[in-house]
């Protein structure tokens, strides 16, 4: 019976390992395209920049960045939640943490991206 669990485990690792990289992979183009568009709006005043942001181009392209960042984030830490925390307590209570964290910081992030684009 423990063999399955260590079989279950390592599997997990796996999958956390190959989202991880495919985050990462992910974030390499939405980051370069969002530090192109942030350049290209120097100078701008506050109603270009939100008519930009509420652009569906723009929008598609910025909740994907989002989704990839919080996703790679979460994923991050829970890597070094489970390394260097011993204590199942405590290791339990800080991927809780850690997930709460990412949804909640996620979740606003979305919400600024979603009243942006409504209200421009």
């Amino acid at each position: 019976m423990a063999q399955d669990n260590v079989s279950i485990s390592a599997h997990k690792g796996t999958g956390s390992f190959i989202l991880q990289r495919i985050t990462a992979l992910l974030l390499i183009p939405l980051i370069i395209w969002l530090l192109y568009g942030l350049v290209t709006h120097i100078g701008g005043d506050r109603a270009v920049v939100y008519a930009w942001l509420a652009d569906m181009r723009t929008v598609l392209p910025m909740g994907a960045l989002l989704l990839a960042m919080f996703a790679h984030m979460r994923i991050g830490m829970q890597e070094i939640i489970d390394d260097y925390i011993h204590t199942p307590d405590l290791r339990s209570m800080l991927s809780f943490l850690n997930s709460f964290f990412c949804v909640l910081v996620g979740g606003i992030a979305f919400w600024s991206l979603l009243s942006i684009t409504f209200t421009a």
